[in-house]
């Protein structure tokens, strides 16, 4: 009955050490489940900027086309109709609240780079989305990874609230 006793005792302590194994492995799991969740959230915010400027900058190309094509074709309007118009013509460009009196030749040059600057920009945003989306796929494919084939993490997500009824 010694013997037994030592035994069951020994039993009892590995049990105590395994469950203090698996409680450890569970806390660094759901510490890396809120690592990859917070690094999701972040990159999902910095996705939506990113389309918010490059919506920005698509509209700010747009303003400036057409309003390079409205000078134009008052320059050839007013050139039909025998009005001074041309190239030399001096114009209003807006400024905050006021105007200043600038040369067609200059505004035209400045719309034009607006457009230029416009699209590059357009091209570094697509390059960055393009980027972050794949970094959003990968973070999605290891919470994935985490969360299959741990049930004690899902349930404990799904009792907290930050799982939905199933896996992602």
């Amino acid at each position: 009955t010694r013997l037994f006793q030592q035994r069951e005792r020994e039993r009892e302590r590995m049990s105590g050490e395994r469950k203090e194994q698996q409680q450890q492995q569970h806390s660094a799991e759901r510490k890396q489940f809120n690592e990859l969740q917070t690094k999701y959230f972040e990159t999902t915010q910095k996705l939506k900027q990113l389309q918010s400027q490059f919506q920005q900058k698509h509209v700010d190309k747009q303003r400036a086309l057409l309003t390079a094509k409205e000078l134009s074709s008052s320059s050839s309007s007013s050139n039909a109709s025998g009005e001074e118009g041309g190239p030399q013509a001096n114009l209003y460009k807006p400024l905050g609240r006021g105007f200043v009196l600038r040369s067609r030749q200059q505004i035209e040059k400045e719309l034009s780079e607006t457009v230029k600057k416009a699209e590059k920009m357009m091209d570094d945003c697509q390059n960055q989305k393009t980027f972050l989306e794949g970094k959003t796929q990968e973070i999605e494919r290891n919470l994935r990874e985490l969360l299959q084939g741990n049930e004690g993490l899902q349930r404990e997500l799904h009792e907290a609230g930050l799982l939905g009824g199933g896996m992602l």
